[in-house]
């Protein structure tokens, strides 16, 4: 059976979950497929072009859900969950998407579908597509320091005065509870915005 493009796009997928991106070769790509070079590059001109794939492979889920039904506000902030679930399901998620994310045909289709439901809502496109761009590069930010950083960070208190230590004895938020938090804060400026746009 003939090798598929979708199926070189999976095969890479997984390996980068198993061995991560900076791991990451052509090479064992093709060992793992049991192909030969030329047939990976049949199907992909470059690693870019393959990194750039396994990419929009990673975070199709986020727009898998229509949110059509939302008020802005609210399809912002499920969309931000939901594209910090999909990269933090795969190993170095958030470092492929910053790298390597593109605008295919269908990403520009699915834009254009976006924009045209925050203009019912009365937002210009413009500012839509800013607002998107802010969400995306802070939860991408976000979840590389989470995938990057060690699970424990230790913190030396001991020339902290009393309400710092206190503050820190407390116990900190979970990271889904400050990424939450963050986020709400960010669609809280983008309605203050919102809220002039619409006086003008």
């Amino acid at each position: 059976m003939p090798l598929r493009r979708e199926q070189v796009v999976e095969a890479a997928l997984e390996l980068l979950d198993e061995v991560g991106l900076d791991a990451f070769t052509t090479r064992a790509l093709t060992d793992r497929l049991g192909v030969q070079r030329g047939a990976l590059y049949w199907h992909v001109k470059s690693k870019q072009e393959l990194l750039t794939a396994v990419t929009e492979l990673l975070v199709r889920p986020v727009f898998e859900v229509d949110g059509e039904d939302l008020d802005w506000p609210d399809a912002l902030v499920e969309f931000a969950h939901r594209l910090r679930a999909a990269m933090l399901a795969h190993r170095d998620g958030a470092r492929l998407v910053a790298a390597h994310v593109t605008l295919s045909a269908a990403g520009v289709e699915l834009l254009e579908r976006v924009l045209a439901q925050y203009a019912r809502q009365g937002i210009p496109a413009v500012v839509a597509a800013r607002w998107g761009d802010i969400m995306a590069s802070y939860v991408t930010g976000f979840v590389l320091q989470e995938q990057s950083a060690p699970a424990e960070i230790p913190v030396d208190t001991s020339a902290a005065g009393p309400a710092m230590r206190e503050f820190f004895a407390d116990g900190q938020p979970s990271s889904a509870e400050t990424f939450a938090a963050s986020v709400r804060t960010i669609v809280l400026g983008m309605q203050a915005e919102a809220a002039t746009l619409i006086q003008a």
